[in-house]
């Protein structure tokens, strides 16, 4: 963590709850980034400050890349960086090789307090 305060990567194709989730973040005391695809998130884990970034919250379904896509390349490159998926499916294959892959999983729509409590046990698993 860069000065004490956890730095999220959130990544939604909405730009509307991209917006909604950061301001949400910002009020339980946390910096955050906004991708709106996976393409602009993997850019942002490559910027000079890229490896700043504490935790990566992402949705499942986007254009272009899916969040399990992602997920697999971000598990590739920045294996230590912790991930909470976000998603509006209910069931379905992609959110069973979430809990295969043993990521934390919040369906929308959802608690702010359930989000930041599920941020803050991933951050505590950080070695």
């Amino acid at each position: 963590m860069n000065d004490g305060t956890p730095r999220i990567l959130v990544v939604d194709d909405e730009q509307t709850q991209l917006e909604t989730v950061c301001r949400g973040l910002f009020l339980y005391g946390y910096q955050c980034t906004g991708a709106l695809d996976a393409d602009a998130a993997i850019e942002q884990l490559t910027a000079p400050d890229g490896s700043d970034f504490d935790l990566m919250l992402t949705d499942l379904t986007m254009p272009g890349s899916s969040g399990i896509e992602l997920i697999e390349e971000v598990r590739r490159r920045w294996p230590d960086l912790p991930i909470v998926v976000i998603t509006g499916l209910a069931a379905s294959p992609e959110v069973e090789q979430v809990a295969d892959m043993a990521i934390p999983l919040l369906q929308k729509p959802f608690e702010p307090d359930t989000l930041d409590q599920m941020i803050r046990a991933a951050l505590r698993s950080l070695p």
